[in-house]
C-alpha cells in the first residue's frame, strides 16, 4: 500500500544533493506534473543516480569527466501537516495510467489533470525506463484510442509485470516545506 506519514524517509537520487529545494528548476512532463520527485526505496533512488549524472553531462550541468560515483542519494524526512493536500494511486489501473498519460501529453484526459491540480503531494506507483517506452505506444493510440477499455487493459496488462515502484511528487511550496533533509551520501560510497 502506498502511503505518506509522518517521519516517513524518503529518497532523492541525483548528480548532487539537493538541501535546498527549488521548485522552479523541476521539469514539467513528468508522470505526476511538475515537481520534486522522491521514493521511498533507497534502492530506487540509487539506480537513478547513473541517468542524472549522464543527463547532466549532455546537458552541460556538471563537467563530462564527472564520475557517476560521485553522484548522491539525498534522504529526506516527511513531517505530516493536515492542511496538505496529498493523493496516492494505490495501483496502476486505468486512472493512473490516464493521468500519468496526461502529464506527459496535456491534450490527453484534461479532467483528470484539473481534478488532482489542487494536489499538494501525489504519490503512486513510478512508470520508469522499462515502463516509459510502454506508456509512449499508449500516448500514440497503438493500443487503441487512449481512454478506451482495450488500449487500458492493454496498457496495464504490459506494465504490471515490471513490478513498478512507487514515487511521491511534492508540487507545491507548502508540501516542501514539510520535508527536512537528512543528509546524503555519495553514489560511490553506498553499499546496497
Amino acid at each position: 500500500m502506498i502511503k505518506i506519514y509522518d517521519g516517513m524517509l524518503l529518497y532523492h537520487g541525483s548528480y548532487t544533493d539537493i538541501p535546498d529545494i527549488n521548485l522552479e528548476k523541476c521539469m514539467k512532463g513528468l508522470d505526476f506534473g511538475k515537481g520534486f520527485y522522491l521514493t521511498s526505496s533507497c534502492e530506487q533512488a540509487y539506480s537513478y543516480v547513473p541517468l542524472s549524472v549522464k543527463k547532466a553531462r549532455r546537458l552541460q550541468i556538471i563537467a563530462k569527466n564527472f564520475a557517476i560515483e560521485e553522484g548522491k542519494v539525498s534522504v529526506y524526512k516527511f513531517h505530516y501537516d493536515p492542511n496538505l493536500l496529498a493523493h496516492c494511486f494505490q495501483d496502476a489501473n486505468a486512472e493512473w495510467l490516464h493521468f500519468v498519460s496526461a502529464n506527459r501529453d496535456n491534450t490527453l484526459f484534461p479532467k483528470l489533470l484539473k481534478k488532482y491540480s489542487t494536489a499538494d503531494i501525489i504519490a503512486g506507483k513510478i512508470a520508469d525506463d522499462q515502463t516509459a517506452r510502454i506508456l509512449q505506444q499508449y500516448i500514440n493510440a497503438f493500443f487503441g484510442i487512449p481512454g478506451s477499455p482495450e488500449a487500458d487493459s492493454e496498457a496495464i496488462k504490459k506494465l504490471i509485470p515490471n513490478r513498478l515502484k512507487d514515487q511521491f511528487c511534492f508540487r507545491t511550496e507548502e508540501a516542501i516545506k514539510n520535508l527536512e533533509f537528512i543528509g546524503s551520501e555519495c553514489y560511490g560510497d553506498i553499499k546496497l
